[in-house]
């Protein structure tokens, strides 16, 4: 979010660092797509940092100019075990999330980064970054479904018994 709450990132940048930005209008009902324009315009060592400043956000969705005290993790997990991230309705990350006050960003189409991010404080990234690679490992190795492994369809009297005589009467041919 390069905008941020009410423009707060984007006042934080312009305060600090004594630079104006304007944000290319996009028209409504557009799809989103991964270039927008930006103009900066100020001293030129404060525009190469604001620049900085900008693309970390883009790319880390931080900065230390506008997110003091944060850090970020980088998970590399498979576009197909994004939905175990997710969970159901999105519970899986809400928990993530607030149990841990971080932030998940999974990449879309139109993400400068295509990895997950978790970003928040350096102790409780750890720890979410934790969890969520144990999420997908289980993932990867408790097949459930018709894929699984163990014999659910088995008979769980066990084998049949031979036919004595005194069953014949109770027994129905097909």
């Amino acid at each position: 979010d390069l905008i941020g709450k009410q423009g707060a990132i984007v006042r934080k940048i312009k305060e600090e660092l004594n630079v104006e930005i304007n944000f290319q209008d996009v028209p409504k009902g557009s799809a989103p797509t991964k270039k927008g324009k930006v103009t900066l315009a100020g001293k030129d060592t404060d525009v190469e940092k604001a620049k900085a400043v900008i693309n970390n956000i883009i790319m880390y969705c931080h900065d230390d100019l506008t997110h003091p005290g944060f850090t970020h993790a980088e998970l590399d997990i498979e576009p197909w075990a994004y939905r175990y991230l997710i969970g159901s309705k999105g519970s899986e990350m809400k928990h993530i999330q607030h149990n841990w006050k971080v932030k998940v960003n999974i990449p879309r189409e139109t993400s400068a980064n295509d990895k997950v991010l978790i970003v928040g404080e350096a102790d409780q990234v750890e720890r979410a970054k934790t969890y969520c690679e144990k999420l997908i490992w289980n993932a990867e190795n408790n097949s459930k479904g018709r894929d699984k492994a163990d014999n659910a369809t088995a008979d769980p009297w066990g084998d049949e018994e031979p036919e004595e005589e005194w069953m014949k009467g109770y027994m129905y041919k097909r």
